[in-house]
């Protein structure tokens, strides 16, 4: 992919860490016949981008903050990301990733039953709808939205503080949002189908000498460069941008959409 020298004004800097683009990188969900089309009538589209890189040193939580530095340093992995998302670094020497760490906790989909237990679904997954209303530029239409976004509305209540962190929470809550031509649905099946195939696209799990699933990965809900470059063409509630370190095989992903109006 060619690189967008005319928007840099430096050279990336040489890093302690170096990455090369898995190209060939398969996922279950991006760019697969039986996901990608939920995504199209989601409103995602060409915005939303996945994309897999291997680092070739060790990082550990420790140097976690200097790899995501350096990640958004380096020649190649820019390359791909101006490419293929809104991300834009203008001056490398500046960038200074702010980050949140995503809780990788729960590992079932039964975290959801209680949307059911807050009357958001029927018992066969039919979603309640409402009337229409605007909260800070996003639609809500239905009771899940309603639940996970609304903070004045009862329903908040549904998720806690600790719950609003799990990755597993995150990423139901975007599929769910999707984009600006988002076709929603009635029924929360395809949802919850999509929400696992992304899960398991991102994250690496195991079963430890309990029995019990374990989570590998390390998620960072990236929210800034600082002076070093922009995420987000548009400033929206509904962009994100995650990078997501697998210390096993050394793979770092990105699960990144930049919100774009229709008009």
């Amino acid at each position: 992919m060619p690189m967008i020298i005319e928007e840099m004004d430096e050279e990336p800097m040489s890093t302690a860490f170096a990455f090369h683009y898995l190209a060939d990188a398969q996922f279950s969900s991006f760019q697969n016949p039986e996901i990608q089309p939920f995504f199209e009538k989601w409103g995602f589209g060409a915005d939303m981008a996945m994309c897999t890189f291997r680092v070739e040193q060790k990082v550990t939580s420790e140097s976690f903050q200097e790899m995501l530095d350096a990640f958004f340093k380096d020649r190649e992995v820019l390359s791909v990301l101006h490419a293929s998302t809104g991300v834009r670094v203008i001056s490398p020497s500046k960038v200074a990733v702010q980050w949140q760490p995503m809780s990788t906790k729960v590992v079932s989909m039964s975290f959801f039953n209680k949307l059911e237990d807050a009357g958001c679904i029927s018992s066969s997954g039919h979603i309640r709808g409402r009337l229409e209303e605007d909260w800070e530029d996003v639609p809500i239409v239905n009771m899940i939205r309603e639940a996970m976004l609304m903070e004045e509305s009862e329903l908040y209540e549904t998720f806690s503080p600790e719950d609003r962190r799990e990755f597993l929470f995150r990423i139901f809550q975007h599929l769910v949002f999707g984009g600006a031509s988002n076709q929603y649905e009635d029924h929360v099946e395809d949802y919850f189908k999509a929400t696992k195939a992304v899960y398991k696209d991102l994250l690496s799990v195991r079963r430890n000498d309990t029995g019990d699933v374990e989570v590998l990965s390390t998620v960072a809900s990236v929210e800034s460069l600082s002076d070093g470059g922009v995420l987000y063409r548009k400033d929206s509630l509904l962009n994100f941008c995650y990078v997501i370190h697998d210390p096993v095989v050394r793979h770092v992903k990105v699960w990144y959409f930049g919100f774009r109006a229709l008009w």
